[in-house]
């Protein structure tokens, strides 16, 4: 009976692949019209005991959707955890759109940059659910990156994987088209839960979730706000060594992020314009 399911499961999956393979085409076509950011960025956040981040990661950790870098996932990641530490910030980013966690594994520059981080932050899979890249191969590359970065930063330093965002949601999809890439994710989201209880001090914090009433992420959110809404839910998670008094102990982060979220949804609920655009699938 196993054998029959893995079978049949391969089957599917490959008869998929060409269906997955056109939406990882219009990701890229959408990423090539899309806005980035193009101001500088200062990359800091004054405050005591200043902690530095590192942000690895596909389309959140490059910015995509808005125009400024304050905006994106990065610095309101940055933003966000020093509000409720009461701590200065800095962060860098190993990113790129179409950045698989195979790639990200292999990156050259992520010794380096792991070297100068008291904690990393992980966003990947997006182009992995795409090419349908196997659990197996998800695991062993996210476990190979935790591995390097803690070889250049030190065993102890955290590590903190971002699951994946709703892609189902962005726009409205056929309901096998839904399904496909909704089992895709859940499948991708349990290789890093998996990742995360191998290791010692790696944690996984699940997309935050969005009450929609039925609509889209295209109709009822801008990018600028699913990257702060995203940013507030890992921040939340995000624990680093020595964080001294917070501005009001007796808060409780949980029920903070709880309001913040709400927030974020009365502020995003605006029409589509060119700096909270959708990321169109092909139906």
């Amino acid at each position: 009976m196993n054998t029959f399911r893995a079978r049949a499961a391969e089957t599917l999956l490959a008869l998929a692949r060409p269906y997955l393979a056109l939406h990882l085409g219009v990701l890229g076509v959408e990423i090539r019209r899309a806005p980035f950011p193009r101001d500088s960025s200062s990359a800091t956040l004054p405050g005591p005991r200043a902690a530095r981040l590192l942000v690895v990661g596909d389309l959140a950790a490059s910015g995509y959707g808005v125009l400024l870098h304050g905006m994106a996932f990065p610095a309101q990641l940055a933003g966000a955890w020093s509000v409720r530490t009461g701590r200065g910030c800095s962060w860098t980013t190993i990113a790129d759109p179409l950045m698989t966690v195979r790639r990200a594994a292999h990156h050259p520059r992520l010794g380096t940059a792991a070297a100068a981080a008291d904690a990393v932050v992980v966003a990947l899979g997006v182009p992995d659910v795409l090419q349908l890249t196997a659990s197996a191969d998800v695991v062993a590359s996210v476990g190979r990156l935790v591995v390097r970065v803690r070889s250049a930063a030190g065993r102890d330093v955290p590590v903190l994987l971002a699951g994946l965002p709703p892609m189902t949601q962005f726009q409205g999809l056929p309901p096998a088209a839904a399904r496909l890439i909704g089992s895709q994710l859940q499948r991708l989201d349990d290789a890093l839960r998996q990742v995360a209880a191998q290791h010692v001090g790696v944690g996984f914090v699940a997309f935050p979730s969005w009450d929609l009433g039925g609509s889209t992420l295209r109709r009822a959110f801008s990018f600028g706000a699913m990257h702060r809404g995203w940013a507030v839910a890992v921040a939340a998670r995000l624990e680093l060594p020595d964080l001294g008094s917070a501005p009001d102990p007796d808060r409780d982060p949980e029920s903070a992020v709880v309001v913040q979220a709400e927030q974020v949804a009365e502020e995003a609920a605006v029409a589509p314009d060119a700096t909270g655009g959708p990321l169109t699938l092909a139906a």
